[in-house]
């Protein structure tokens, strides 16, 4: 009898929890509906530019053959695809978020956790491409390559330190405009998303 009473209980209580976690999870679903369609819409949007960008690229390049020998061309076409296949990542969590009904707490939370691990790494390789761009402009100058990239002549025609202090202002306005337009466009769902996410915790 006693064993009976400590099962029953035990399966109240944990059927108490179990609906506690649910009533939590919808909840909090419905919280992040507006920053996640936020984030959709911007997928969307992302998704139809950038293949048309692809696209007008490589139609100018077929008119414009000495595109061909730019490295920002090529660079371009390396990022954009990339970029493309970013957020079709990018929106196919955002649906799974969506649409998972009754969705265990833990992989909830391992989603959103993910979704905003991507767009920071986003934000990250952002970054970084335009610092190596900034060392492969120097290393093309040291090496007299100067077709690659248009407007290096007139680089290579400035002294060392103020070829250097010019890229530290390069680097220094990207990092202040590409935090801008992140905070703008991702960043403000993001932080909303981890208010949310750290009530559920």
């Amino acid at each position: 009898m006693e064993l009976d009473h400590l099962k029953n209980s035990w399966n109240s209580i944990s059927a108490d929890l179990n609906s506690n976690e649910f009533d939590v999870l919808t909840a909090t679903k419905k919280e992040m509906e507006s920053p996640l369609n936020d984030l959709k819409a911007m997928s969307k949007r992302q998704l139809i530019t950038l293949p048309l960008l692809i696209i007008f690229l490589a139609v100018m390049t077929t008119i414009l053959p000495d595109m061909k020998n730019q490295l920002l061309v090529w660079m371009a076409f390396i990022i954009l695809p990339l970029t493309t296949i970013y957020y079709y990542f990018n929106l196919k969590l955002i649906n799974s978020l969506e649409k998972s009904e009754g969705a265990v707490k833990n992989d909830f939370q391992k989603k959103v956790k993910q979704l905003i691990s991507n767009n920071n790494l986003y934000l990250n390789l952002t970054r970084a491409a335009i610092l190596i761009l900034v060392v492969t402009t120097e290393i093309l100058i040291q090496n007299s390559n100067m077709g690659l990239i248009p407007g290096i002549e007139m680089m290579k025609s400035l002294m060392l330190p103020l070829r250097l202090l010019i890229y530290a202002g390069v680097i220094g306005v990207h990092y202040i405009v590409s935090r801008y337009t992140f905070n703008r466009y991702f960043g403000q769902y993001l932080k909303r998303l981890k208010g949310l996410l750290a009530e559920m915790e």
